[in-house]
């Protein structure tokens, strides 16, 4: 492991360095504004609550945002592939991937997705004469120009174990990457202690120079497969079983426990899993053996879950971004202002 990660340094170093010598070149749409939402680390930071948080904030402020996203296992024939136009959503989650997908239902702006980032922002400005652009995870697609970097970073793991995938969890080196940062947010900053969170904040503040603010992504709401919301304390005392695609399923335990169940209990599947059903069929059967009044999985899980299932005590937990402290700077300069 210890070589791999050594390699996987040396690539990422040789490709930065040609970046930042010009070597290699960075297109850049003009007229386009370009916010890039990302992380240093693989996954579960909550860059998709994050997001779709911006992406309301921006559109409410009068600007015409869409979202581009790589598409993660999405598998389509197109590329770039438009998943959304802001009111009808074209493709299925199969194709668009999970993440561009929900992002679709959430927000009323278009979503496209597309492996080269810079050829899917130009077909969304084209198509929808938008003038803002947010780039989900695209902090190391570099050969697309960015105005601003918002880096995530997640309180219960910020270091990625120090070390580079695949003994650790970070995509490149920490200190390379955060010199490139524009600001840093710091997420799940409620699943840790006060003081270790003032510790990562005057690290981050005193090494980088750069604005940090602090996040959660608290609980918004339960609801069904049929999307009836459900009340909270509905969870209290009972027993609980979990399951989830994600990369880090620890942090969406915790977040229930905050609901006080009498117990609960996890199966996990791996990043980004697809669900058949042989899954769903086991995950009933645990259920069932722990006698668990709720089975609770994740807005990014249930888009994965054949759409006729029967599943009478299956919900949703809907996961909401909300700012704790907001020291973001102004990252738009040239017409409207934007702060975020």
């Amino acid at each position: 492991m210890k070589i791999l990660s050594y390699l996987y340094f040396l690539i990422t170093s040789l490709r930065n360095l040609l970046y930042d010598k010009e070597i290699l070149k960075i297109k850049k749409i003009e007229d386009l504004f370009v916010i890039c939402i990302g992380n240093i680390t693989v996954g579960g930071t909550g860059k998709t609550p994050a997001v779709q948080y911006f992406a309301k904030k921006l559109t409410n402020e009068g600007r015409k945002v869409a979202v581009v996203s790589r598409g993660y296992r999405g598998k389509r024939k197109k590329d770039p592939l438009i998943v959304s136009d802001g009111k009808q959503i074209f493709v299925t989650a199969k194709e668009s991937g999970d993440e561009p997908y929900i992002h679709a239902l959430n927000l009323k702006v278009p979503i496209i997705v597309g492996k080269n980032r810079y050829e899917a922002a130009k077909l969304a400005k084209e198509k929808f004469n938008v003038d803002t652009i947010i780039l989900d995870d695209g902090f190391q697609h570099r050969k697309f120009f960015r105005n601003w970097d918002i880096v995530l970073i997640d309180a219960t793991n910020p270091f990625g174990w120090s070390n580079l995938l695949p003994k650790g969890t970070l995509r490149e080196k920490f200190d390379t990457a955060a010199e490139r940062a524009s600001e840093f947010i710091i997420t799940k900053s409620d699943l840790i202690a006060e003081r270790e969170l003032h510790k990562l904040k005057r690290f981050l503040r005193g090494r980088y120079g750069k604005p940090v603010s602090v996040a959660r992504h608290g609980i918004k709401c339960l609801y069904d497969i049929e999307g009836n919301m459900k009340p909270l304390f509905w969870v209290k005392g009972k027993r609980v079983l979990l399951f989830s695609g994600l990369a880090n399923p620890l942090n969406f335990e915790k977040t229930v426990i905050s609901l006080n169940p009498e117990y609960i209990e996890r199966i996990d599947f791996l990043d980004h899993h697809s669900f058949k059903n042989k899954d769903i069929e086991l995950i009933k059967k645990r259920a069932k053996n722990i006698n668990a009044r709720y089975v609770i999985t994740t807005e990014k899980d249930i888009v994965k879950i054949p759409k006729d299932i029967e599943w009478d005590n299956l919900y949703i937990l809907k996961i909401e971004f909300d700012f704790l402290e907001n020291n973001s700077l102004e990252c738009f300069k040239g017409g409207k202002d934007v702060r975020l």
